[in-house]
């Protein structure tokens, strides 16, 4: 894998925004696999085509590409507010790609991505609507949340300039595999638990402290009117898939690793 931004032509943009998006567009076009699959690379969607840029032409899986120069934190910024939150209700979530570049070498520094079945809408925050003098009046955006994302959820890619292994990324990848196999309605409750679990303050936790998320819970799944023992199904399948670990009864910790000996 190539890590170099291919840049012959990108002097004819005039901003550094449109360089960036140009460059990366065109880097992931050329140089990434599927992580999924393995087939390379992944080919671009049609021009404004929504909350998708990439999709991946044997398993037709889609993918989102955010990158920026520098770090990303806890906030990505997203597109409209609305359309990217419809898409996680309706099981179209497109899996993400977060690519941080070196801007004076023009090349990739750090590269993940995060499975689709892991974007919760608790994860998607609203901003602040345009005002009514801006060209786009009343368009709003969004925020997305990674600290609802586990960290293994995160899969590494590209890590200080090194490229990871790639049977390593496709093992990562297949952990949440079983996500998509499962019925969407499923999916969206093991989806939902877990982003509860990671906006816990330790990963250590109690059966308590995740039931204290049953109102935003309800408010996504209210149909359900057993919310307490959907919670404790949840979790048992966490463990039982290995994304969280049982300390005891009503104990759990986010990573298997921290399981006391």
């Amino acid at each position: 894998m190539d890590l170099r931004f291919d840049s012959p032509d990108l002097a004819r943009y005039v901003s550094k925004s449109q360089v960036a998006r140009v460059a990366t567009q065109r880097w992931v076009g050329r140089e990434l696999p599927c992580p999924r699959c393995s087939t390379s690379p992944l080919q671009p969607t049609a021009e404004n085509t929504k909350s998708r840029d990439f999709v991946c032409s044997n398993c037709d899986e889609p993918f989102e590409l955010k990158s920026k120069a520098g770090r990303f934190t806890r906030w990505v910024v997203d597109g409209e507010y609305r359309t990217f939150l419809d898409s996680v209700l309706s099981g179209r979530t497109p899996n993400l790609i977060l690519l941080e570049y070196d801007p004076n070498a023009m090349e990739v520094a750090r590269l993940e991505a995060i499975h689709r079945t892991l974007l919760s809408p608790l994860a998607i925050v609203a901003r602040k609507p345009l005002s009514q003098r801006a060209r786009r009046a009343g368009w709003q955006g969004c925020n997305l949340d990674l600290s609802t994302v586990p960290v293994d959820g995160r899969v590494a890619i590209v890590s200080n300039g090194e490229v990871r292994p790639w049977p390593e990324v496709t093992e990562a990848w297949s952990r949440f595999e079983f996500m998509i196999r499962i019925r969407p309605d499923s999916r969206g409750w093991l989806r939902d638990v877990l982003a509860c679990v990671q906006q816990l303050p330790s990963a250590q936790f109690t059966l308590d402290q995740v039931y204290s998320f049953e109102r935003e819970l309800t408010e996504l799944h209210p149909s359900n009117r057993n919310v307490r023992p959907k919670i404790r199904q949840q979790l048992q399948i966490l463990v039982a898939q290995g994304l969280l670990a049982r300390a005891r009864p009503g104990l759990y910790l986010r990573t298997p690793a921290e399981v006391p000996v």
